[in-house]
């Protein structure tokens, strides 16, 4: 019986400390999510929003508090806190089982079960069906002719140049003239915070599949974009962005978050520039989503700087999937370099916090994380 009794009780002190330092972690990455409701079964990452790198620092945390060795495996691939419970009774030996969802004792309601994503935006944020104008069809009649020709014309440059500086300056040529002749206003700002011969993280907003086109038009420096794992099985796409130097990250594989970190930190650190579009992904609907740490704890461990840039009017060009092109204006602010002031965690939601700052300011959409619809 007092065996029972003391296992049951390091039990529960071993999952109130867990709850603790995840309740304590969420607001830290989430400032205004600090008093969120969630259970030992909330997702945490799409529900608390603890990316890879959030559930490594976590994984410290635990280590350092509970005074036990956490497999990274075990750590990474945790979807609950009650997975991180049966984790830790794995490395300890002990026989811990998980708890199930249960009401919350002082409203009897079981916790929200989208805490995240679910609650960004609201109805009127959502795309209307318009119906196209005459004038409308015409000019997508034109550009999407203009769009393949100028993506033929850039896999052809791309993939056969010899020298990767030709590659990135052609690109950039055919990135400004399929601009240029789809009569798209396109003004960039803040040049000037660009030196050549530095090496940077960039960061950008994404609000549209133009985005990397944006981007490569915009910057006067060679640069390695971070993208989608999903697009290296389309062989035209990979053998394109292998030749551009682009960095495959899986998003949906968590174990391999940290040593994707690693790898990319190494470019970084032997003078390669890096972009990243820190939310992961776009909507339909507009605002700025949450960031995701890769970008931060690779600008912090490096010690490069953090360059924000501000992509406008994307998204009234090309809206989510939907391929139907709208004329319109794209304007892009270069901001400041952020420079980290020391490594580690705080100095990473540091760096995210002032990009965020810097983008939100210039990119003419909502910042979702401080306008979410939260439930307490």
């Amino acid at each position: 019986m007092n065996e029972h009794t003391h296992t049951s009780n390091s039990h529960a002190t071993d999952l109130d400390s867990l709850l603790a330092l995840i309740r304590t972690l969420v607001g830290e990455v989430h400032p205004k999510w600090k008093n969120l409701h969630f259970l030992p079964d909330t997702q945490l990452e799409r529900e608390l929003g603890l990316d890879s790198m959030a559930r490594m620092e976590l994984r410290a945390r635990i280590e350092t508090t509970l005074d036990i060795s956490l497999d990274e495996a075990a750590a990474i691939n945790a979807t609950t806190p009650n997975d991180l419970v049966q984790a830790i009774a794995a490395q300890t030996g002990g026989s811990q089982s998980g708890v199930s969802k249960t009401p919350d004792p002082l409203t009897g309601k079981p916790g929200p079960s989208d805490l995240l994503m679910g609650n960004f935006g609201n109805a009127t944020s959502a795309p209307q069906q318009d119906r196209h104008t005459l004038g409308e069809w015409l000019y997508a009649l034109y550009v999407w002719p203009v769009f393949v020709f100028f993506a033929l014309l850039t896999w052809l440059v791309v993939v056969f140049a010899p020298f990767e500086s030709w590659r990135q300056n052609l690109a950039k040529i055919c990135a400004r003239l399929f601009f240029m002749c789809s009569f798209i206003a396109f003004k960039v700002t803040g040049q000037e915070h660009l030196d050549p011969d530095a090496s940077y993280i960039l960061v950008a907003n994404h609000a549209s599949y133009l985005d990397g086109i944006i981007v490569t038009a915009a910057l006067r420096i060679p640069v390695h974009f971070i993208v989608k794992g999903e697009l290296s099985s389309v062989w035209p796409a990979r053998m394109l962005l292998q030749r551009f130097g682009v960095e495959f990250v899986d998003r949906f594989n968590a174990n391999r978050g940290p040593s994707d970190i690693r790898r990319i930190a190494d470019k970084s650190r032997n003078g390669q520039s890096i972009v990243f579009f820190p939310e992961g992904t776009f909507t339909t609907f507009a605002g700025l989503q949450p960031f995701r740490m890769g970008a931060f704890v690779t600008a912090a461990r490096t010690n490069n700087p953090v360059i924000p840039i501000a992509i406008e009017g994307a998204r009234n060009i090309q809206r989510g999937s939907n391929w139907f092109p709208r004329h319109g204006r794209i304007r892009v602010t270069i901001g400041p370099p952020i420079q980290p002031e020391g490594e580690g965690w705080q100095v990473a939601l540091t760096l995210r916090d002032a990009a965020r700052r810097e983008i939100s300011q210039h990119c003419g959409e909502v910042d979702l994380v401080d306008n979410a619809l939260i439930s307490n």
